[in-house]
């Protein structure tokens, strides 16, 4: 590695830390969100079955709630063990996670920097630091952090960025050892949730980064094991998704497959405008219209806007590094796009951008950086106080929404107001904070408000 990949490492990842603990230290003082699926995915009888082989078996085996996590739920097994239903706990571990996960983003930069040749930049420091710190303090990372029961994402991410790293270093030094840890972390990352079978897609684009040719032969040898798995893990995703009423595998009902390529489209393009301008952000973005009713006509502007402006800027979005930006974009937020009829109750979802986030910050570093190097001063200087100015307000708005999620009665009202206009939506009127006898009468009708 060059000397200048080295320059203010330290400096970087201690303002990195300093940024993450200054923006979330409001979630330590946050409670569990009862009747907005903590009580369910959080406290349950895995959580308060002990370390012991019979549980762990369960965790492991079974499908609950819709959904298979077991490494998510093995560290609220962990939590829980050491300190009961503490939320403290419980958030400083989310808290930890994301600081993990910013500061392998930013290390794993730097390395793509070191290796690859299509993007050598003198400022590479530079660029991986303000990718990772945009990504560190957007608001739309928020839900991700704050709300236990997305804890899956976080522990996903952290070992989906892990393996990306071992993976570097294996492409790096060709050691077995890296090659099966990679592996193995992969495995961890699925286990946190089922976005991670996007993994070997992401290698691929790695090693076209890295110079590779996708008509290689040695590269489709390296990477078929990660696809035979994701594989798996997908057959693992729908069956799960099956045994809670929806997904591929049920007879539940879905939007015919014209209208999901409309709702793609349309979420696809909010994400992008909510990451530009984060501002007015809700816990739930209902869909336009429930299934079987005619899309709104509105709709059809959406995929007419995303051809018309791909085409547009289509020498611009083709050039490096944004093409790279925005495929590591699309292939961390496609399994969300409706493309495939999943059991979701949000035609967008805030925490489903989070390890998407870095890719478009990203662009926004690179092209930011570039102006904080100008020779011109005045040029400098101005870049310098926008940048700035753009991050501290960044901070503020994740910090105050920090504070949003600090217990049920803190966003049920405007959760409440939303879900009361759609009456395919369950209505949270009527039921109080402490529910446990609700849930203990009807646990199943405990997890209607999972949107997850």
């Amino acid at each position: 590695m060059n000397r200048s990949i080295h320059t203010g490492f330290g400096f970087h990842v201690t303002i990195l830390i300093c940024a993450v603990l200054a923006v979330y230290y409001p979630i330590l003082e946050n409670d569990f969100l009862y009747f907005w699926d903590d009580q369910l995915v959080v406290i349950n009888r895995y959580t308060e079955g002990g370390l012991n082989f019979n549980n762990l078996w369960s965790i492991l085996t079974e499908f609950y709630g819709g959904q298979y996590s077991p490494v998510n739920q093995c560290m609220y097994l962990l939590i829980y063990t050491l300190s009961g239903y503490n939320p403290l706990v419980f958030h400083l571990a989310s808290l930890l996670l994301h600081a993990g996960c910013v500061c392998l983003a930013y290390i794993t930069l730097r390395r793509i920097f070191d290796l690859t040749n299509r993007m050598k930049e003198e400022n590479a420091s530079g660029i991986a630091f303000v990718t990772a710190l945009l990504f560190a303090v957007h608001p739309m990372n928020v839900e991700a952090v704050a709300w236990v029961s997305a804890s899956k994402i976080v522990v996903y991410a952290f070992f989906y960025l892990a393996a990306t790293l071992t993976w570097l270093l294996y492409l790096k030094k060709q050691n077995t050892l890296y090659y099966i840890l990679t592996l193995l972390l992969f495995v961890l990352s699925f286990g946190g949730k089922e976005q991670a079978v996007s993994f070997p897609v992401w290698l691929l684009l790695f090693g076209w980064l890295l110079g590779y040719s996708l008509k290689e032969r040695r590269l489709w040898l390296r990477i078929i094991p990660f696809f035979l798995l994701a594989v798996v893990f997908g057959a693992v995703t729908m069956l799960s998704q099956a045994t809670g009423g929806g997904g591929v595998l049920s007879d539940a009902p879905a939007y015919p497959l014209w209208q999901r390529l409309v709702l793609g489209s349309y979420s696809f393009v909010e994400y992008l405008v909510k990451f530009t301008m984060p501002f007015n952000l809700l816990y739930i973005y209902p869909f336009p219209m429930v299934i079987g009713e005619p899309l709104p006509s509105w709709m059809l502007l959406y995929p007419a806007l995303v051809f018309t402006v791909t085409a547009a800027l289509w020498k611009y979005v083709t050039k490096m590094p944004v093409a790279a930006s925005l495929l590591f974009f699309l292939i961390h937020i496609a399994l969300v796009l409706h493309l495939i009829p999943l059991s979701r109750f949000a035609v967008i979802a805030d925490r489903y951008i989070y390890l998407a986030c870095i890719g478009l910050s990203f662009i926004v570093a690179y092209y930011g950086v570039r102006f904080m190097s100008a020779r011109k001063k005045t040029v400098q200087k101005t870049a310098i106080g926008c940048f700035a100015f753009a991050a501290l307000s960044l901070g503020v708005y994740s910090n105050l929404r920090c504070r949003d999620w600090k217990d049920t009665d803190s966003i049920k009202s405007e959760i409440r107001e939303l879900l009361e206009k759609r009456d395919d939506y369950p209505v949270l009127e009527g039921r109080e904070k402490d529910g446990s006898d609700a849930v203990e009468e009807n646990p199943e009708s405990a997890g209607k408000e999972n949107i997850d």
